[in-house]
């Protein structure tokens, strides 16, 4: 069986992150969601629009997604090793070592535990950024 990974705030739900859902999927027998909690977003993003709670919600809603859950920190290796993840996917927009940085492993903790990492194309034409700029201009 092979495990996917995704970390994410999905802050906003749209079409870009359903692609990344289902492309992750498609690496692999069961998709596994990290849902970043409203305290970790907002310091190092902004406060989420959508609270942890109802983000959680409609990512378990998606049909791609196996399992979900909200995760209280940045340090993401006991829930690697916890669900005996295969593949960490993440959107290509923030690609490498930055992003390894940000979940707290190292290439020697995935090579230990035999996790690769995966960066898929970015969406383009959608996102949560684009999204809140455009309400901010139809105010």
């Amino acid at each position: 069986m092979i495990n996917i990974y995704v970390i994410g705030v999905f802050d906003l739900f749209h079409t870009g992150h359903v692609e990344l859902l289902k492309r992750a999927k498609a690496l692999g027998d069961r998709l596994i969601v990290a849902i970043n909690s409203d305290r970790i977003v907002e310091s190092y993003k902004r406060k989420p629009y959508i609270s942890e709670r109802d983000r959680l919600a409609v990512v378990e809603a998606c049909r791609y997604v196996d399992e979900a859950f909200v995760i209280d920190t940045f340090d993401n290796k006991e829930a690697i090793v916890k669900n005996n993840i295969n593949i960490i996917v993440h959107g290509s927009d923030w690609a490498g070592e930055g992003y390894m940085k940000q979940i707290r492993v190292d290439q020697a903790f995935l090579d230990n535990h035999g996790v690769s990492m995966v960066f898929l194309p970015y969406t383009q034409g959608i996102s949560t950024s684009q999204i809140l700029e455009s309400i901010k201009k139809s105010m």
